[in-house]
């Protein structure tokens, strides 16, 4: 189970898109596994429900062996893993921009090409993408990776250097903020992502 610090600092992925108009995005709950899904808006956590709609600037947490599916009305798909917290912050709000903050655990997301910029925030680096697939996780012990499915990343280390990822490729900034090598993920490293996200997530 991943721990639920979160370390004072911050690894953000940064998405550009080009694209139209700021129009609100209306998300709701595809799908949830698990009886631990909830969200906090208005001053409360609440249960999440399949089809139920995602309230502005909510934060959404999971426990153990819960997951959450979210599915908006541009083609955004943000699936919230197992013992993870996620703030999205401009998910539903007008404008052609994104920001997710990943607080802890694992996040996977898909954007189509028509979303201007996505930003997703965790601790120790910067991602920018162009239409892609891709998932982002933060241990406040192991430090936060970044694994792209489809589509091209830049990554950029808040501690220096700058790295591309291409399809299959993944790196992981460790806790001190130092970046590793960008590596192909084996399929056993894919495996252990993948199945805290759920859903047949590939």
């Amino acid at each position: 189970m991943l721990p639920r610090a979160l370390p004072a600092i911050g690894l953000a992925a940064l998405v550009a898109f080009a694209a139209p108009g700021a129009l609100a995005r209306d998300c709701a709950v595809e799908a949830v596994e698990g009886e631990d899904v909830r969200a906090w808006s208005a001053g409360a956590w609440s249960a999440l429900r399949p089809g139920q709609s995602l309230a502005p600037e909510a934060k959404v947490a999971t426990g153990a062996g819960s997951r959450v599916k979210i599915a908006c009305d541009d083609g955004i798909v943000v699936t919230v893993g197992s013992a993870s917290e996620v703030n999205l912050e401009a998910l539903t709000t007008p404008g052609d921009s994104v920001i997710v903050q990943l607080i802890d655990g694992i996040v996977g997301l898909f954007a189509p090409e028509r979303v201007r910029r996505f930003e997703v925030r965790t601790p120790l680096a910067i991602a920018s993408v162009r239409s892609t697939g891709w998932l982002v996780e933060h241990d406040a012990d192991e430090g936060s990776a970044v694994f792209v499915r489809a589509g091209a990343v830049a990554v950029a280390a808040r501690s220096g250097g700058r790295f591309r990822l291409a399809p299959g490729e993944g790196i992981t900034i460790t806790p001190d903020g130092v970046p590793g090598e960008v590596k192909t993920w084996g399929p056993p490293r894919i495996a252990r992502s993948t199945e805290a996200l759920g859903f047949d997530w590939r």
